[in-house]
């Protein structure tokens, strides 16, 4: 009944193949299809079963480049060269293998076809490990890979990301093959490429076996298994091979001998099947290993003359494998000489009617040359001048980029310390109300309590309001705040700042004196507006010296709102002048009673002006020490 079973699906496979050879011949022979097409569809045949059934595809792309070359279709000819290769590669023809894939690569050059570059950089990548040259089959899978993560090309990243993924465990970089052997497996999976699938799971089998955890690498194996189950014939047979040999090993190691040996003889069917001569030594060896590990004697006897008719049949198989691949080689050489006879023969005809045209239609051929030659030279000229303008550009950006990373960089460092700046003279007052209340809370009347609580609840709320002011701050440097201008009544918004600073400025002795002209009017954002005063009048109290006079001025000029601090400090030095309007860091200085400082005030108090269409100018006062910092914004909405 086995034998029967057995015997039909033999028998339906061999209907199938010969059903797909009638469509394609059909395919072939209609007139109606463009030769394009029918090359397009031999050399994806040509690809597809490449690492299947090597002969076949390389059956497939000789008859796709004997219709390229016919049909003068040069990328036809540079895909049918490359599906050659592969299959070449298959059979370890390695030079003859790297000799296509380089007149592939010229072809695809001279056309500027970047996805038949990419395509080309994926084979020798595969060649490259062949060779054993491991940087080299780093390069051309990386750029493969990126080539086609660029593209957006799912079945291509797929393949490029196992390639790559096998490459980074072949040198031993296992977190980073694991990695990317996960996003092949996820991608492959999701379009259904098993075929590349399965070799993904044999690829993170062997890098949990290489990091020692035998049991994950077992359940990887047997995963390529079922894939491989699933395809039958037009399964990875590397891949199958490959996780069979590796489960035996470790059931081996488990004294599973009858297990490990029935995977071994499966995994000899496979490579006697499909001609893997490389697997046929290492695969009696360990057949024979585990049969004189059980004492299986006649097992043994019977394995050891297996393995000599083997050989000799797969030498004799070997030998006429080369035989056809040597034929084909010799077919397209012979394509190709016809190809040279014929161009060199259209060449004699083109000299013989030069040769019957007139001087006349000589000069004119030439003068038309010329003008060819000036207008591609020109084009060249253009292309090259915008492809350094891209660069400049480019180069450009970049350099803006950094600079603007330097810059976060900075303002992250000092976000703290800005915290600090503005909230300081709030808590000192609040902290010396706080000190009262509890040094003579006894002692002080009911009446004198109710106006504590009072200025308390002033200085919570003005507190409150400098927190929100600090987040617009924050909000700002991260650009996800916006600017609101309304109309804004000096004479009532400044007074609110000069309470939030009595105590400090008391504590100085100094003075501050407020003068307005007029009812002073300002169209800019309510917080943005008291920020900046806020930080003038801080400065000024900070670096005037003890029993000095702070002038706050607001006046109407021309249009204009302007607000003046004037101190008289020891003034404000060139340098840090300079400095306001870059992105070096600020270096701040201590006040005259040793206050602290950020550095970072003024140039927040520039920013907002620029937002609010303003600006702040700084002059130090000559006939006397001090400084005068002047806040000029539009007085009405323009």
């Amino acid at each position: 009944m086995k034998k029967l079973t057995l015997t039909l699906l033999i028998l339906a496979s061999y209907c199938t193949a010969v059903r797909g050879q009638d469509t394609l011949e059909q395919f072939l022979s209609r007139k109606d299809i463009p030769v394009a097409a029918k090359v397009d569809r031999l050399n994806g045949m040509a690809r597809d079963i490449a690492y299947v059934n090597p002969l076949r595809g390389t059956d497939l792309s000789y008859r796709a480049l004997q219709l390229s070359q016919e049909a003068d279709y040069p990328r036809g000819v540079a895909y049918a060269l490359r599906g050659i290769a592969s299959s070449l590669l298959t059979e370890e023809r390695l030079y003859l293998c790297m000799k296509n894939l380089q007149r592939s690569l010229q072809i695809f050059q001279s056309l500027k076809d970047s996805t038949g570059i990419a395509a080309c950089y994926v084979s020798l990548g595969h060649l490259y490990r062949r060779l054993q040259n491991a940087n080299q089959e780093l390069h051309y899978h990386q750029a493969a890979f990126d080539f086609f993560s660029r593209q957006g090309i799912a079945e291509r990243i797929g393949v490029t990301t196992h390639n790559l993924g096998e490459t980074l465990y072949n040198r031993g970089e296992y977190e980073k093959a694991i990695a990317l052997t996960e996003r092949a497996i996820i991608i492959n999976d999701s379009i259904r490429n098993l075929t590349v699938l399965s070799a993904c799971y044999r690829v993170m089998g062997n890098i949990k076996l290489a990091q020692g955890n035998k049991a994950a690498a077992a359940t990887w194996y047997h995963k390529t298994l079922a894939v491989s189950d699933r395809l039958g014939v037009g399964s990875q047979k590397v891949a199958t091979v490959d996780a069979l040999l590796q489960l035996a090993r470790l059931n081996s190691e488990q004294d599973q001998d009858q297990e490990a040996l029935r995977q071994l003889q499966q995994a000899l069917v496979i490579v006697k099947e499909n001609r893997l001569f490389n697997y046929v030594q290492s695969l009696y060896e360990a057949i024979i290993q585990n049969q004189v590990k059980t004492g299986s004697i006649q097992a043994l006897r019977r394995t050891l003359t297996d393995y000599q008719i083997t050989n000799i049949k797969l030498n004799n198989l070997k030998t006429e494998v080369i035989f056809r691949f040597t034929e084909t080689m010799l077919r397209m050489d012979s394509l190709e000489q016809v190809s040279t006879d014929l161009q060199e023969k259209n060449l004699t005809q083109k000299k013989l009617i030069e040769e019957k045209n007139s001087r006349t239609r000589m000069t004119a051929i030439f003068l038309i040359s010329l003008l060819i030659l000036s207008v591609v030279l020109a084009y060249n000229v253009v292309m090259l001048r915008k492809a350094n303008q891209l660069l400049t550009e480019q180069r450009s950006m970049l350099r803006k980029q950094n600079q603007q990373l330097e810059e976060l960089n900075i303002l992250k460092n000092k976000f703290l310390s800005i915290l600090s700046h503005d909230i300081k003279a709030p808590l000192q007052g609040l902290k010396s109300y706080v000190g009262l209340l509890q040094k003579g809370g006894e002692q002080i009347e009911r009446g004198q309590l109710v106006q504590f609580a009072a200025e308390l609840e002033q200085q919570l709320n003005t507190t409150t309001k400098m927190a929100d002011n600090l987040i617009v701050w924050a909000k700002l440097q991260m650009k996800k705040a916006s600017t609101q201008p309304q109309p804004i009544r000096a004479g009532a918004a400044i007074p609110e700042v000069l309470k939030l600073y009595e105590k400090m400025a008391a504590d100085k002795n100094c003075v501050l004196q407020y003068n307005e002209t007029a009812q002073a009017m300002a169209w800019a954002d309510q917080d943005q507006f008291s920020f900046i005063v806020r930080n003038l009048v801080h400065n000024a109290i900070k670096f005037s010296p003890a029993n000095s006079t702070i002038q706050i001025e607001a006046v109407n000029q021309n249009g204009h709102c302007l607000v003046s601090v004037t101190d008289t400090g020891e003034g404000i030095s060139q340098e840090t002048l300079d400095r306001l309007g870059g992105l070096d860091p600020m270096t701040s200085k201590a006040g005259t009673a040793g206050e602290g400082g950020t550095g970072l005030g003024l140039r927040i108090c520039l920013e907002f002006a620029q937002l609010n269409k303003g600006r702040i100018t700084v002059k130090n006062n000559p006939s006397q020490q001090g400084s005068r910092f002047v806040l000029e914004l539009p007085q009405e909405q323009a």
